[in-house]
């Protein structure tokens, strides 16, 4: 029971990360540059996390070399933003999701190289599942837009999530989950406003910026305050694997708002992968909490 409040922090979390596509193509309905799109969203984000920053007492002063490091792991979630949305300028959506859903067996893997420890059966299966779910959900279909830089990008967006959320497991779990996650989303803002600073240089020039309030706060909220908070809080307690195999939860929120928000047509198989997808992590889950009740005793 302890262990349970934290899976459902970071299963929130993923939830939460399925909400953007959905804004991401209103913005983009809108004539939102993919570079304002995300710069507005880590800004607004970043304001929201130093107000909730504000508002807890009582937390330890850091040193400046724990600042720092909070910060740089803070890039690779500034990154996941950057390279997905460039591999998607280049590649099929379906292609784009399942090259950044490589984290999950990625995050699978580097625990097990850090730990030394082979992953489970059950784990195994799960991210077999998870992988078949998500070749369903995605709607990959016969049309491959295989271009090789697009699936580079796309590879880095899934190695950077695994960085995201394997840091999250180990750096500084002794923090409150608002200080670490301040400092975070500090080194992503950085990173995002380094690799667009071309762009948005040459949108303020010429003078016709396009921009939504509304989609920027909803985008910071959903994609920048709540996830690193609660993978921050509960990612600790359960570990990046563990995490790595939740994070798979964005997929199926994803694509429930294409049908209830954008009115989009899914088929069967994607209903079918959907539901393949929340089996795995169903299996993962149990596995996991019997191995920790055990423990306990």
């Amino acid at each position: 029971m302890g262990t349970g409040k934290y899976i459902a922090a970071v299963f929130i979390g993923s939830c939460s990360y399925g909400i953007l596509s959905t804004i991401v193509k209103f913005s983009y309905e809108q004539g939102i540059s993919p570079s304002i799109v995300i710069v507005s969203q880590f800004v607004i984000g970043w304001i929201l996390m130093l107000s909730l920053q504000l508002l807890i007492t009582n937390q330890p002063r850091l040193r400046m070399k724990q600042a720092m490091l909070l910060m740089l792991a803070g890039i690779p979630t500034g990154l996941v933003g950057v390279f997905y949305y460039l591999s998607l300028a280049r590649l099929d959506a379906s292609i784009g999701i399942i090259l950044l859903f490589q984290f999950a067996w990625l995050g699978v893997l580097l625990n097990s190289i850090v730990k030394k420890v082979l992953p489970s059966k059950k784990t195994i299966i799960s991210l077999v599942l998870l992988i078949l779910g998500t070749v369903l959900a995605s709607d990959i279909g016969g049309n491959f837009n295989l271009n090789p830089l697009g699936v580079i990008l796309g590879l880095l967006a899934a190695v950077s999530y695994t960085l995201f959320v394997f840091l999250n497991d180990k750096l500084l779990p002794e923090l409150h989950p608002a200080q670490r996650s301040f400092y975070m989303v500090s080194g992503s803002l950085i990173t995002v406003l380094v690799v667009f600073a071309y762009q948005l240089f040459d949108i303020i020039n010429q003078g016709h910026i396009q921009f939504s309030w509304t989609n920027s706060i909803f985008l910071g909220l959903f994609g920048v305050v709540i996830p690193p908070f609660l993978f921050a809080y509960g990612m600790p307690h359960i570990g990046s694997s563990m995490g790595s195999i939740l994070g798979a939860a964005e997929l199926p929120v994803a694509v429930i708002c294409s049908i209830f928000i954008l009115n989009e047509q899914v088929t069967v198989l994607q209903q079918l992968g959907v539901l393949i997808i929340f089996l795995a992590i169903i299996i993962a889950n149990v596995r996991f909490a019997k191995r920790k009740t055990i423990q306990e005793l």
